[in-house]
């Protein structure tokens, strides 16, 4: 009952030619045809049949299919009613209809067609419908036949769709067992795609942050960027879009959707509507569950990578911070004791040497100390933008608080103090419309262009007056400022009474590093 490629549109169209040609011969054979009704039978069926074969669009196509009910009320009317021959022909004018809707709205509709048939001639031979219906008895019949066959197509389509899980399980499940990703894989899977596609050109975007980001080309980077501002309507569509250099790209755009029901890149193929076949998209079914499968295995490898070097890096802090640290601490201590014991007559020649050798243990005691607190440090872990998305989730697990995360544009190397300004922003701001803003939703959304970085943050809580703003351990909207004016950035606050609160701040980038 698919009609949607046109091997199946040529067979639907041909049964009813089929049908239509019985009709009229049985027609003639028991009455004559008079040779208006063949004229316009044959001429709209011609009509109908060309209208479908070509590229209409949806509207257009409901249209027709509406018209042809109506035709075929039209002709059984003409012809004899339900004793009409044309009758298992005007019942295949339902099959078009299945194309707009769902099979459960289908029966509703194909049984209201059934009912509504015998009303409508009972009422045109001025009859009841009981005894119009015991006069042609052999309807049931019929309807009995078409419900059959609907029936049957409908079984054989679900059990062909749960046979492909079946198998597209198997393949994704395979014995050669899975890979995270490599620096060649998007390479890889793009080039597969290409050759079962007959050579089209395909751009396979990954919205991820970790290894893929290294293998993004600009042209890559573009179209991610462009669809994660523009997401599409529906998982798979045609749709225009436009390319780096201006022209207007017809793309079959399909999104990816990992086990979590999470958008996490998107496939772009060159093809103009309907230019794909069933064949085309088993196909690309069949590669995009290996590149999900390798997906999600990377993702699970990221995140066991991620906690070893968390648990080591922790390890050696604690090790140097119970070692070095404890014995330059205790050369300290050493050391004063020595300038208070020193006697008088050396104290003027040697204390010079003792303090210089204090200063330099108290140097690299406090070097080290930083070098722990880096050690310990989250954030160098991690890009920033999938620190940022962790922070949001963290802040927000065990409250009613939906967070939302954009950015926009991306940086192959920021300055650390940057990030980490933009890091603590994003940290405090967030945890302010958690403890106080009584916020069902929080946005954050980070653009960085070749100029500035842009930081918003904006819920839809009770938002907060100028007096309690600044008020002291309450906000810490003191400490943002400071934070992001110790960069030469500017930060706003605007908020209004129980329609929640907007950071924005902007933060000067050196013209010098790259971007995308």
């Amino acid at each position: 009952m698919s009609l949607q490629n046109k091997t199946s549109l040529y067979l639907f169209l041909g049964c009813r030619w089929v049908l239509l040609l019985i009709g009229l011969l049985v027609y003639t054979n028991s009455s004559g045809v008079s040779p208006g009704l063949l004229l316009v039978a044959v001429l709209f069926q011609t009509i109908y049949s060309l209208v479908h074969l070509d590229k209409m669009r949806r509207k257009w196509a409901f249209i027709a299919a509406t018209a042809d009910i109506l035709f075929g009320f039209v002709i059984l009317w003409l012809t004899g009613g339900l004793s009409s021959p044309f009758l298992f022909y005007s019942f295949t004018s339902l099959g078009m209809i299945k194309r707009f809707v769902t099979w459960k709205q289908y029966y509703t509709i194909s049984l209201c067609y059934v009912l509504l048939l015998p009303t409508v001639f009972a009422l045109i031979f001025s009859t009841s419908i009981y005894d119009y219906v015991i006069a042609h008895f052999d309807y049931g019949f019929v309807v009995f036949a078409f419900y059959c066959a609907v029936g049957l197509v409908h079984y054989a389509l679900q059990s062909l769709r749960k046979q492909y899980r079946k198998f597209v399980m198997i393949y994704s499940t395979g014995r050669g067992g899975l890979k995270p990703f490599q620096q060649r894989s998007v390479h890889q899977v793009e080039e597969l795609l290409k050759k079962v596609l007959d050579d089209r050109e395909v751009i396979l975007c990954i919205d991820q942050a970790g290894p893929y980001k290294k293998i993004q080309s600009w042209k890559h980077t573009y179209f991610t960027n462009y669809m994660k501002q523009n997401k599409p309507p529906s998982e798979k569509m045609y749709r225009n879009l436009p390319s780096p250099t201006g022209e207007v790209l017809p793309l079959y755009i399909q999104t990816l959707v990992d086990r979590d029901s999470h958008t996490y890149g998107w496939l772009l193929v060159r093809a103009g509507k309907n230019e794909l076949t069933i064949l085309h998209k088993i196909y690309m079914q069949f590669i995009l569950t290996k590149l999900e499968a390798f997906h999600f295995t990377n993702e699970e490898l990221q995140d066991a990578e991620e906690t070893a070097v968390a648990i080591e890096r922790n390890t050696i802090a604690q090790n140097i911070h119970d070692g070095i640290t404890q014995e330059l601490f205790f050369i300290s201590i050493q050391l004063f004791q020595l300038k208070n014991v020193l006697p008088s007559d050396a104290r003027e020649a040697v204390l010079p040497y003792v303090t210089e050798i204090e200063k330099k243990v108290k140097e690299s005691h406090r070097d080290i100390r930083q070098f722990i607190t880096e050690l310990k440090d989250e954030k160098r872990k991690f890009n920033l933008h999938h620190a940022i998305e962790k922070l949001l989730y963290r802040v927000t697990e065990h409250t009613d608080v939906k967070p939302q995360f954009e950015n926009v544009g991306w940086v192959a190397y920021e300055q650390l103090d940057i990030e980490e300004a933009i890091y603590h922003l994003v940290e405090e701001a967030a945890n302010n419309v958690i403890k106080h803003a009584q916020a069902k939703h929080i946005h954050v959304k980070i653009e960085v262009t070749s100029v500035q970085w842009t930081i918003t943050v904006k819920d839809d809580g009770v938002g907060m007056n100028k007096t309690d703003a600044y008020q002291e351990g309450k906000f810490g909207l003191g400490g943002m400022e400071k934070r992001i004016k110790a960069l030469n950035g500017t930060i706003s606050f605007h908020s209004e009474q129980a329609r929640g609160m907007t950071v924005t701040a902007h933060i000067p980038r050196e013209r010098s590093m790259a971007y995308v």
